[in-house]
């Protein structure tokens, strides 16, 4: 029970059920989801060491809002982790590991075509388990993971942009070639191409919202 509300929980936070900025209420999500009162504070500190809720004094458990500047942190952050995982990955992956990815990547593509966006989530964010994996250091590719998640709700603002959705399933297919090979500044490239365009469509959008202004916590 526990795993699945905290899964159900991310899911409704990174799809909008809950928009950013807004309060979760313990007595609502008991009663939506069947849930016991110390289930749903575990949930709710679970999804905060993700990066996905805050507590806030006063104003209780919210979901968390970016500002602009603080996405460009984050990706500042993951793209010298991700970059730094791929120069450590030993080169050519072993075959096993390929095929694996390619199982991935055709299933993610094939969900994008569906548009059903929670398996594009979901495959994407194995996908990316699988390919960090292979840099042997876990505690590296820990900490890519707890940066992917946080990003979460900022990738998603694309998923129904076709173009790029296009893009992301060649860039995967990409990354898979450049783990076949040996060329460690191949893989530096794909892993670096794969990651801006979602944080300038969120500044975009957040600009829609409030103006160029910045806004503080």
């Amino acid at each position: 029970m526990q795993d699945t509300l905290v899964t159900d929980l991310e899911n409704d936070v990174i799809f909008g059920v809950y928009a950013p900025g807004s309060r979760i209420v313990e007595d609502r999500v008991m009663e939506r989801h069947g849930a016991k009162r110390h289930a749903v504070r575990n949930a709710f500190a679970e999804l905060e060491a993700r990066g996905l809720l805050v507590r806030r004094p006063n104003r209780g458990v919210e979901v968390v809002d970016f500002t602009p500047d603080e996405v460009d942190a984050l990706y500042d952050v993951r793209i010298i982790l991700e970059t730094s995982a791929a120069e450590r990955t030993p080169l050519p992956c072993a075959p096993d590991v390929i095929a694996t990815l390619e199982d991935i990547a055709r299933r993610h593509e094939n969900a994008v075509k569906q548009q059903d966006f929670r398996a594009v989530f979901w495959l994407n964010l194995e996908f990316h388990e699988v390919q960090y994996a292979c840099c042997a250091n876990p505690r590296l590719a820990d900490l890519i993971g707890n940066h992917a998640r946080a990003a979460q709700p900022i990738r998603v603002v694309k998923y129904d942009d076709v173009e790029h959705m296009r893009r992301v399933v060649a860039q995967h297919f990409d990354i898979i070639t450049a783990m076949r090979g040996t060329s460690q500044d191949a893989l530096v490239a794909a892993v670096r191409a794969h990651l801006p365009a979602s944080a300038e469509a969120y500044r975009t959008l957040y600009n829609r919202r409030f103006g160029s202004r910045v806004q503080t916590a």
